[in-house]
């Protein structure tokens, strides 16, 4: 433990050095409604040895997480992640996220971003990549910016089925611009697209959706394109479980404009909600109005091999009035995590972790439905979330799982009214279960 010790007389000459008089002066601009005006109510001080057992105790009460497992997916996914991975992450020299403005310096941070660049490149298809973005919202919403100003229309259409708080995400940020939001309401699971077909029109900016979409479905993505390019709107799609990208068909080979996801999926284990990382992909033709930089190929002076960052759009960097971004730094650390991950597991690997989520997905539901507890209100294809009607009590299905070391599925009514829903749990399986645990989940839910 590390701590920075602050005596009445070193206080008195920090503020000295400040040039305030008293701590009340030194604080003087905070608004008085914002201050805190309760006094803390703080235990004694206490002892380094007596602090450190106390903390020790405190974390005890935590859950072995390892031995937990999640039926819980919505946006954050568990996978494996080989030994190896781990192993590399642990070098110092890979501790930061901090932009690599100096190419001189950073040769080895600037080739890891570029080689996570172009395994996106390969997966989505797609021929530009920015590799690094807070999380998949606010790429999503950078997405939507940048589909304003390519096309100049003042309407995004927005999927009910795209992720919550990627919804949520988007409107904070459209908010100033004034743009008309209009959501999509959805049939079985899936975008409707005759509703789709009513709401475009030609003061369409893009259409968002995201497939596999929240509920786990797989979007007829070819033919929501079709019908978007007629109005002359943009088609992004939203890919928030990356491990699809080995199996599905990649965006680029759809005809996509823009790609923004998420990859905490490749090397990233669920760190209590984040950081992750994100992407966001487009066609060469809309490069220019990409928000953050790229990393680039080149030769330095003596004609060997060297890395740059390039199509640096940032108010830093150029004038304000054409910058693209306020993005100013990258989740360098993440960014390393996913490369590593790819890099090991290669396309055959990635594959059949793929084909392993979309069959043990399966194969549960397929378990669940013979328990007579459990039925199909829709029908659909998914990946590796499927949302399953139980006729019990959710409550007590959510204690039995949690009392055996599982993490229950999420119970969909907290973000959709529809009374079809009501008694819908989505699941999430991944590779991590073997053919006995998903067994044993289906008896204990069966009972």
């Amino acid at each position: 433990m590390r701590y920075i010790p602050s005596t009445e007389e070193q206080q008195r000459e920090m503020l000295k050095e400040i040039g305030v008089s008293s701590f009340e002066e030194l604080i003087a601009s905070i608004p008085e409604k914002v201050r805190l005006k309760r006094k803390l109510n703080l235990p004694p001080a206490l002892s380094e040895h007596e602090l450190e057992e106390k903390i020790v105790h405190i974390a005890q009460k935590n859950a072995d997480f390892y031995n937990i497992k999640p039926l819980i997916g919505a946006g954050a996914y568990r996978h494996f992640i080989p030994e190896a991975a781990k192993a590399l992450m642990q070098r110092e020299e890979f501790w930061t996220c901090y932009t690599p403005y100096q190419p001189e310096l950073s040769q080895g941070t600037l080739q890891a971003i570029f080689e996570f660049q172009s395994h996106i490149s390969r997966l989505t298809k797609m021929e530009v990549v920015i590799p690094s973005i807070f999380d998949g919202a606010s790429a999503t919403a950078e997405a939507a910016l940048m589909s304003i100003r390519l096309t100049h229309k003042e309407k995004i259409i927005i999927s009910s089925l795209l992720h919550p708080h990627y919804r949520e995400t988007v409107k904070t940020y459209l908010e100033p611009h004034n743009i008309k939001i209009v959501e999509l309401p959805f049939q079985n699971c899936l975008t409707s697209v005759d509703m789709l077909k009513q709401a475009l029109d030609n003061n369409t900016a893009a259409v968002i959706i995201q497939s596999p979409n929240f509920l786990g479905g797989i979007e007829d993505i070819e033919e929501v394109t079709k019908i978007t390019h007629q109005d002359g709107a943009l088609l992004i799609q939203v890919i928030i479980e990356a491990m699809s990208l080995g199996l599905l068909k990649a965006p680029g080979n759809m005809n996509v404009d823009i790609v923004a996801g998420s990859t905490q999926s490749y090397g990233l284990d669920l760190h209590l909600g984040g950081p992750y990382n994100a992407f966001l992909a487009t066609k060469k033709s809309y490069i220019r109005q990409l928000p953050g930089r790229i990393v680039g190929e080149t030769k330095d002076k003596n004609g060997k091999r060297a890395f740059v960052m390039t199509l640096r759009a940032r108010e830093q960097d150029i004038r304000r009035e054409k910058a693209t971004s306020n993005i100013c730094t990258n989740h360098n650390l993440n960014v390393m995590a996913g490369n590593i991950y790819l890099s090991l597991l290669g396309t055959e690997g990635l594959y059949q972790y793929s084909l392993l989520n979309f069959r043990k997905a399966h194969y549960l539901e397929k378990e669940l439905l013979k328990s007579g507890k459990f039925s199909n209100t829709f029908t659909y294809p998914y990946f590796n979330e499927f949302l399953i009607s139980y006729q019990g009590d959710i409550k007590e299905l959510q204690e039995k799982l949690v009392d055996n070391n599982f993490i229950p599925p999420l119970s969909i009514v907290q973000f959709y009214s529809e009374e079809e829903l009501k008694q819908c749990l989505l699941f999430a399986v991944t590779e991590i279960f073997s053919r006995e645990e998903l067994n044993y989940i289906s008896n204990l839910l069966s009972r």
